[in-house]
């Protein structure tokens, strides 16, 4: 494996995953540090209101556009995946089984790992998201009975979840994107996907 290769997963690693984990990890642990963080407040709020007022089917109605998001990404996610299974990771259809693969294929195996995980993540934010939909009717002194938690909060904590497994799953796709810029040249992918990052920490993230 190439210098330029090894550097190209090294700046992947630090960018995607460890990046959005260290992000994650200061919206839990330090709210006001990151715009996620400041906004769940204002999620919380809305939630709280929301179920206080019994307005649980303009709730549910205003999930439901996420929920539709969620659908339609994790959808085509897996048609992506099922492609690269059937196509690019073999360099042609598989009718007789898996075949070896001569030459490693770096960029194609990277999308479709990003893209798995991407799959993987927006399913976790189906079910949470779902299950609030289904919760937000239930009778509050059961749910903080099992959950050990008073009902608002375990709502909140459900929508947080969900919301940050959409955000992975969508930055799954972008990130996905940059990676076919390596067949252009390593170094073009390096610096989009440094430049993407940037891009989301300043804009989005904090």
């Amino acid at each position: 494996m190439e210098l330029k290769t090894i550097l190209a997963f090294l700046v992947f690693g630090f960018c995607f995953p460890l990046y959005h984990w260290t992000y994650l990890y200061f919206t839990e642990k330090k709210p006001s540090l990151t715009k996620k963080g400041r906004i769940n407040d204002c999620y919380a709020s809305w939630l709280k209101k929301s179920t206080e007022e019994g307005q649980h089917l303009l709730l549910v109605h205003q999930l439901r556009n996420m929920i539709m998001s969620i659908t339609f990404l994790a959808s085509a996610s897996i048609l992506l995946v099922g492609f690269l299974l059937t196509y690019g990771l073999t360099g042609g259809p598989v009718t007789e089984g898996p075949s070896l693969i001569e030459s490693v294929n770096y960029p194609v195996w990277l999308v479709f790992f990003t893209l798995a995980f991407s799959f993987l993540n927006l399913l976790l934010a189906l079910r949470h998201i779902n299950n609030l939909t289904v919760l937000v009717r239930s009778d509050p002194e059961k749910l903080e009975k099992i959950e050990g938690n008073s009902a608002p909060a375990y709502l909140e904590k459900l929508f947080k979840k969900g919301s940050q497994r959409y955000m992975l799953g969508r930055r799954g796709f972008l990130y996905g994107i940059v990676i076919f810029f390596w067949y252009v040249d390593a170094w073009v992918f390096i610096g989009l996907t440094v430049l993407l990052t940037a891009t989301l920490a300043y804009q989005h993230d904090f």
